[in-house]
């Protein structure tokens, strides 16, 4: 499934300027594979939030299209977490959050969609319905790896780390933040990105950045969210695609 997939989007970068360690090694293998187009997915949980921000997903595919060589599709996908073949589907898939997904046999697709291959992005909304609390939006998801996978390890990521400069230079290594109503939270400015780990392989990022927020353009205050907030929250997410791709190449 996933490492198909992975390596369908690798043969579409190499003909950009993205070259990674280990990408031109792959060889004739990789040019023997079919490039089939990679689709943006969702995870569709019970939750009245879990498609948030989505009407302005077609944005973001519109910024791959011409920011990048990726031949992603224009319109967005849903994979419902109650069903692993349909998680399955799907290489990467972005959520609201842990959270929203309650029930144990959910949570357990969720573990065996990562042991297959499958990345994962949790990104908070600003929202205070959403995410009332941001410290407890990175705990709950600790927890949730530490009770279904314990060989899973939480790094909180340096601004030297590779997700920062795989694609675009994201400047100082510091991640985009947008705030909810335009009201300034010196906490959640100070979170970085937080990676999840087992053994070398990264199988999930938690942001509590709002790069959802930002790509649908919910910046409210010149000075909080300047312009060009919604280019960099969009910039950030493609860094983001494009490692969790990128890695076993």
């Amino acid at each position: 499934m996933s490492e198909i997939s992975r390596a369908c989007f690798l043969k579409r970068l190499l003909a950009s300027a993205v070259f990674l360690p280990g990408v031109a090694a792959l060889g004739t293998e990789l040019d023997q594979l079919r490039g089939d187009r990679v689709g943006w997915a969702r995870l569709k949980t019970a939750s009245p939030y879990w498609n948030r921000h989505s009407g302005s997903d077609p944005v973001l595919m519109k910024f791959f299209r011409e920011q990048t060589t990726l031949n992603i599709d224009p319109i967005w996908y849903s994979a419902d977490v109650s069903d692993l073949a349909e998680m399955c589907k799907y290489p990467f898939l972005f959520s609201q959050g842990i959270g929203m997904v309650a029930d144990p046999a959910s949570r357990g697709h969720l573990a065996e969609f990562v042991r297959r291959g499958g990345f994962l992005l949790f990104d908070a909304c600003n929202h205070h319905d959403v995410t009332p609390d941001f410290d407890a939006f990175i705990q709950n998801h600790l927890d949730f790896f530490s009770d279904t996978m314990p060989e899973a390890r939480l790094v909180r990521l340096p601004p030297t780390h590779e997700l920062y400069n795989c694609y675009f230079q994201i400047p100082d290594g510091k991640p985009p933040h947008t705030f909810m109503a335009g009201v300034y939270d010196e906490r959640k400015a100070q979170h970085g990105l937080c990676g999840m780990l087992i053994g070398q392989r990264m199988v999930a990022v938690i942001s509590v950045c709002g790069l959802q927020c930002g790509w649908d353009h919910v910046t409210a205050h010149p000075i909080v969210a300047p312009p060009g907030t919604d280019q960099a929250c969009m910039r950030m997410l493609v860094n983001i695609y494009v490692y969790a791709m990128m890695q076993g190449s």
